[in-house]
């Protein structure tokens, strides 16, 4: 709770900014998805990450963030990510996706961003052979964001690790690579200045 308190006290002047510079017809929704594998320390289960933002060629506008503990147990990074990105697309990102295609009177496009090729290829298809154990809450989950995919408005793209702002809400990062993620996500961490003025006073003797 210390180390907690003093970190806060010590990074009150963060802030996440979010810029809207472009018309309506050019901003669009990225979906960054993530996970771990069996990073819980109680049990083996991996954690679900996403990050959401309106973005346009001027415009970087935060939508919410994913941390989520999964529910069933993962055997490999693939059906991690799979799993993480059944929960950002139906949980988040296409009920925002509705809305914006209400508010703007078009078509919004939705890019979702993952870092794992392995991944895209396997939902891309719609099944695996190497993934024919899976459960069926996962045999679930890789159907049914397969099928959301066959939208046009809908796209899988690869992003690299580098560039993941969804990174920093599936695991602990070293304090190396803390400044980056922070970055990603649009967080402000430039220290206030601090304006100094010196008063001269002259004294004359009488």
């Amino acid at each position: 709770r210390f180390r907690l308190i003093c970190y806060l006290s010590s990074t009150s002047h963060y802030h996440l900014c979010g810029k809207v510079g472009d018309t309506p017809d050019k901003l669009r929704l990225l979906l960054f998805v993530d996970a771990d594998l069996a990073g819980s320390a109680d049990d083996s289960k991996s954690r679900s990450g996403g990050y959401m933002v309106i973005a346009g060629p001027n415009t970087w506008f935060p939508i919410c963030w994913i941390s989520r503990k999964q529910t069933a147990t993962s055997r490999s990074t693939t059906e991690a990510e799979v799993v993480a990105l059944a929960v950002a697309l139906f949980s988040e990102a296409i009920p925002t996706l509705q809305l914006l295609d209400l508010l703007l009177g078009r078509s919004v496009d939705l890019f979702t961003l993952e870092d794992n090729q392995a991944t895209i290829k396997v939902v891309r298809s719609g099944f695996s052979p190497k993934l024919r154990h899976i459960s069926r809450t996962h045999k679930i989950n890789l159907g049914s964001v397969s099928e959301v995919l066959a939208d046009d408005s809908v796209h899988l793209e690869y992003c690299h690790t580098s560039f993941q702002a969804a990174d920093i809400c599936t695991k602990a990062l070293p304090p190396n690579k803390w400044e980056r993620a922070l970055q990603l996500l649009g967080v402000d961490t430039t220290p206030p200045t601090t304006s100094f003025t010196t008063s001269t006073t002259t004294t004359s003797s009488p």
